[in-house]
C-alpha cells in the first residue's frame, strides 16, 4: 500500500527502477516497451530512454494495430522484429497471459543479445505455480475458483487471472526459453517491511 507522496506510484511500479537502472550501468538502452500507457515505470523510461513503445492488450485485436489511438499488443505474439529492443518492462501483467512460457519466449525473441525483460508479478510461496485458468480449443476453462484483477482500462475485476507464480520457480519458468535470470529484491524506503520481489532476465551475448 505504500505509494509515492508527489507521483502516487505505488512500491511495485517504483521497483523496477532500481532495476533498470542497475542494467543500463552495464548495456545501453536505446529502445524499451512497457506493456502498459501508464504509471511510474513508463514516466521514468520517457525520460532516459531515446524511443519508448507503450501498449495494453485488446481481445481480439491485431498485434501491432492502434485502438482508440493506443498501440495493442499481445506478449505472447507481438508485432515487434527479432532483436529490436533493449528493454522490456511489466507491471503485474504475466498473471493474465494463459501461456507465460510463451510470453517469456516472445520477449526473448524480440530483445537484442544484452537486452532485459523486468517484470513483477504477486508472488506466491507455494511450491510450484499453479494455473487458475486456460483457453482450450478456444474455449475458456476454469481449473480453480475464478480471480479478476481491476483495470485502468476495462474497469474493476474485469481482468482473469491465469496464473499464481511461485517464488520458488518464477526463475526457472522464465530461464527455460534462454534468459540467464536472477530475483531481485528491492526496498525503496527504509521503513519497507518486506522487499518487492523483481524478475530481471537477461538475453546472453553468447
Amino acid at each position: 500500500m505504500m505509494r509515492c507522496l508527489s507521483c502516487r506510484a505505488n512500491g511495485t511500479n517504483l521497483s523496477l527502477i532500481p532495476v533498470i537502472n542497475k542494467h543500463r550501468k552495464s548495456s545501453p538502452i536505446q529502445q524499451a516497451w512497457e506493456m502498459s500507457t501508464y504509471g511510474a515505470t513508463l514516466s521514468f523510461l520517457r525520460k532516459h530512454v531515446e524511443h519508448v513503445y507503450a501498449s495494453e492488450y485488446f481481445e481480439g485485436r491485431q498485434s501491432g494495430e492502434v485502438v482508440d489511438g493506443v498501440m495493442n499488443q499481445d506478449v505472447q505474439g507481438t508485432s515487434f522484429s527479432d532483436s529490436s529492443l533493449d528493454l522490456i518492462t511489466s507491471n503485474q501483467v504475466f498473471e493474465h497471459v494463459p501461456d507465460d512460457i510463451q510470453g517469456y519466449a516472445e520477449c526473448f525473441r524480440i530483445l537484442r543479445p544484452g537486452g532485459a525483460l523486468c517484470f513483477t508479478v504477486p508472488f506466491y510461496n507455494i511450491p510450484a505455480t499453479e494455473k487458475l485458468a486456460e483457453i482450450r480449443d478456444g474455449e475458456l476453462i476454469y481449473l480453480r475458483k475464478p480471480e479478476y484483477h481491476d483495470s485502468r482500462i476495462t474497469g474493476p475485476e474485469s481482468i482473469l487471472t491465469f496464473w499464481h507464480h511461485s517464488l520458488n520457480d518464477i526463475a526457472e519458468r522464465v530461464s527455460s526459453v534462454g534468459f540467464d535470470v536472477t530475483l531481485e529484491d528491492v526496498v525503496i524506503v527504509p521503513y519497507q517491511t518486506i522487499a518487492t520481489k523483481v524478475v530481471h532476465a537477461v538475453k546472453p551475448k553468447r
